[in-house]
């Protein structure tokens, strides 16, 4: 008999001792629950925050206080990039260079050009620089349309292109050219 009250007993504590583990454990999970529920709180909070700051006016624009020296600037950078395209355009007819490397130096010059053409947009030229600024973009479109033309030449060479194509899209690029050139010395002839 004595076993057995011992036996009760033992079967006791240890049924305590669970129920004493089950409050701890449901007490943590209890903290967990609220902490969780606080973490997701202020993170709506912050997010709404957010959402609401982000709400104002994200449109770029670039100040300029002087209009000759920033159209001037516009100039000179775009003839370093129109004379690097031309004489990387001349080293590809001439097979100096590789249709890869031209590709790669052509989109180069792409993306530096319609960065000038952004710069130009986004300046807020005032009421007298507007037509010289106008015709400054137009000379750069007609960039563009210049670069895309060689890079369709340079795919074509690669490709092996009938000579009747590439015959006629020399006759754009050259029409391209003077079309940018025109723009550029109507731009300067433009300004006030």
């Amino acid at each position: 008999m004595n076993f057995l009250k011992k036996e009760w007993k033992f079967k006791q504590n240890r049924s305590v001792l669970y129920d004493q583990r089950l409050e701890i454990s449901m007490g943590s999970k209890r903290g967990v629950v609220i902490t969780v529920a606080i973490l997701i709180a202020i993170t709506i909070a912050s997010f709404s925050v957010w959402i609401g700051n982000n709400t104002t006016n994200t449109e770029m624009t670039i100040v300029v206080t002087d209009f000759k020296n920033h159209q001037e600037g516009i100039s000179e950078r775009h003839k370093i990039i129109s004379n690097a395209v031309d004489e990387s355009f001349s080293e590809l007819i001439n097979e100096q260079i590789s249709t890869d490397e031209y590709i790669r130096i052509a989109e180069i010059s792409s993306s530096q050009n319609n960065a000038l053409l952004m710069e130009l947009a986004y300046s807020d030229a005032p009421e007298e620089w507007q037509e010289s600024y106008i015709n400054r973009i137009a000379s750069l479109k007609s960039f563009e349309a210049y670069i895309i033309e060689t890079m369709v030449i340079a795919d074509l060479i690669d490709s092996n292109g009938k000579q009747e194509k590439i015959t006629e899209i020399l006759n754009n690029i050259e029409k391209f050219k003077e079309e940018y050139i025109q723009y550029g010395q109507m731009a300067d002839s433009s300004k006030p």
